[in-house]
């Protein structure tokens, strides 16, 4: 798999990237999981329309009992 660099800067010149603290303020997760996931490019898949920031929120709901000891 190859990825489009231009497109790659592109798309992160036009949405932007989280920061943790950012994304901890809404969503208060540890800082491991949120690089674990590459957290900071999920404002480009918000922006583009691929996930909301409710279904973000339901997954880490669902998931989060296993990242409880990060």
């Amino acid at each position: 798999m190859t990825i489009d660099e231009e497109a790659f800067e592109r798309d992160i010149a036009e949405y932007g990237i989280f920061t943790y603290e950012e994304f901890y303020e809404l969503y208060p997760i540890s800082e491991e999981v949120f690089e674990a996931f590459n957290g900071k490019y999920l404002k480009v898949a918000i922006g583009k329309g691929l996930i909301t920031y409710e279904r973000i929120g339901e997954l880490i709901e669902r998931y989060s009992e296993f990242f409880r000891s990060v």
